[in-house]
């Protein structure tokens, strides 16, 4: 049986661009959309928080941190 919970992940958008966060997010929308997630943005930093199962989540962090380096570096 596949455990669940949470699992929080804090990005620093290093670029300073507002319209890369926008895509940043827009960009999860579409790519991550197999699980529950909640993001915050609060200046530069930003906030994502999984709800799913251990496998999912394992395979969407490495989606966001990739995605990450794409638009947030």
């Amino acid at each position: 049986m596949p455990r669940s919970g949470k699992k929080v992940i804090h990005f620093y958008n290093s670029s300073g661009n507002l319209e890369n966060t926008v895509k940043f997010l827009e960009k999860i929308q579409e790519k991550v959309n197999y699980i529950n997630l909640n993001a915050t943005v609060s200046g530069k930093s930003i906030k994502i928080t999984i709800y799913g199962s251990r496998d999912l989540q394992y395979l969407a962090c490495e989606r966001l941190r990739n995605l990450a380096e794409i638009y947030l570096c």
